[in-house]
């Protein structure tokens, strides 16, 4: 069955694993290799069921545990080709793990039975990008943060799958008048910043009428957001469905105990 687990999912750190304890892929790796391999623990995960770590971009939120990860396991490594020569360039990669470019919005990945398509998103980056998996019993998981806005180009890869990992950032009203600098708070609204949990919840109703019933939404702001406030303004977006009969919508915690969604 296809599980997936969202050890890490915050502004400060990001990691997520789909497989089983045999073998699954990790997207990014921000947190330190010593609490990304406890968390993996925790949910009865070996770091080597590991089979690939899939980059989505370089913000240390997303990276931060790659180089001693990698150093400990010697995993394989998979990212954007900007990407990618930015992580070998900075050393962010192990000389003993294969590193290995993946082609954004073209020809998938095959690794231990997953077929990973990566897809372009607009981040103030200098390469961004979410991923699609098309599990080994056939099931759809994408998964999506950092993103400004959502494009016809995500919107494509969202719809059809079974279950997604979206990003929900920010509340406006708590960006709008929270301790950061202007300048931080327009990067953050910005079309290349993050998703407010209204720009959420209006994508969400979408893929849920096509279709997704499990949903979980990921990399909310500690400073400018509360899992209350996102879930309850994607909930009253979705007053048409019901929740528990035609979708499943569960917050991804800042650190996962133990918590997993089955499809």
């Amino acid at each position: 069955m296809a599980r997936i687990y969202p050890l890490f999912s915050s502004s400060k750190g990001n990691a997520t694993y789909i497989g089983n304890e045999r073998c699954g892929i990790l997207i990014d790796s921000g947190v330190s290799c010593k609490m990304l391999t406890q968390a993996l623990v925790d949910n009865g995960l070996s770091p080597t069921a590991v089979q690939g770590i899939f980059i989505t971009h370089e913000h240390s939120d997303h990276i931060k545990g790659l180089k001693v990860f990698t150093k400990n396991f010697h995993t394989p490594v998979f990212a954007g080709d900007k990407n990618l020569d930015h992580l070998l360039s900075e050393d962010h990669i192990s000389p003993n793990s294969i590193a290995e470019a993946i082609d954004i919005d073209g020809k998938p990945m095959e690794i231990a039975g997953f077929k990973i398509f990566a897809f372009s998103t607009p981040h103030d980056t200098r390469q961004s990008n979410g991923y699609r998996i098309i599990t080994p019993d056939y099931k759809t998981i994408t998964v999506c943060t950092d993103l400004g806005v959502v494009t016809d180009n995500v919107h494509k890869n969202l719809s059809g799958s079974d279950l997604i990992l979206f990003e929900s950032n920010y509340d406006k009203l708590m960006l709008e008048n929270g301790k950061y600098p202007y300048p931080l708070k327009q990067r953050i609204a910005s079309n290349k910043g993050h998703l407010s949990n209204d720009d959420s919840a209006a994508e969400i109703e979408r893929l849920i009428s096509t279709g997704t019933t499990r949903v979980i939404i990921g990399h909310l702001s500690q400073e400018n957001n509360t899992p209350v406030k996102a879930r309850e303004t994607i909930s009253n977006r979705l007053s048409a469905f019901k929740d528990g009969i035609d979708y499943l919508l569960k917050v991804a915690p800042v650190f996962n105990e133990g918590e997993v969604v089955t499809l």
